[in-house]
């Protein structure tokens, strides 16, 4: 009996070790096949063109965005169209995108959780 559990333990520890990790290049891997991504650029929030329509080169898209930003009491100045450039300029800063296009900016109104509010959305992209 005793013996029939440490070959059983054995059998369990060893499938764990061979199972478990492929050393791939010199570096250990969780053996599932790898895909290759598309290297992360960094780019910042000055750097992301806004545009009304399309643009005229190439492009891949990368999401589309809805930010928003609000008067939090009413005795903040309402959002304006700057805020809300600026706001759609770091999100789409944070996915590595150098442009959002179809920008669409709304006109402050009150909304349930906002004194005013004003949305902005588009689709982010990379030339």
């Amino acid at each position: 009996m005793r013996t029939t559990k440490i070959k059983f333990i054995s059998a369990i520890i060893g499938a764990t070790f061979l199972s478990g990790c492929v050393v791939e290049n010199g570096q250990y891997t969780s053996g599932a096949p790898r895909t290759e991504s598309a290297p992360q650029i960094t780019v910042t929030a000055e750097e992301v063109q806004l545009l009304k329509g399309t643009p005229s080169v190439a492009y891949h898209e990368i999401q589309p965005l809805s930010v928003s930003v609000n008067k939090l009491t009413a005795f903040h100045p309402t959002p304006s169209e700057e805020d809300a450039r600026d706001a759609l300029r770091t999100a789409a800063a944070e996915l590595g995108a150098t442009a959002v296009i179809n920008v669409e900016i709304s006109n402050p109104r009150v909304t349930p959780l906002s004194w005013g509010a004003r949305k902005a959305t588009g689709l982010a992209v990379r030339y």
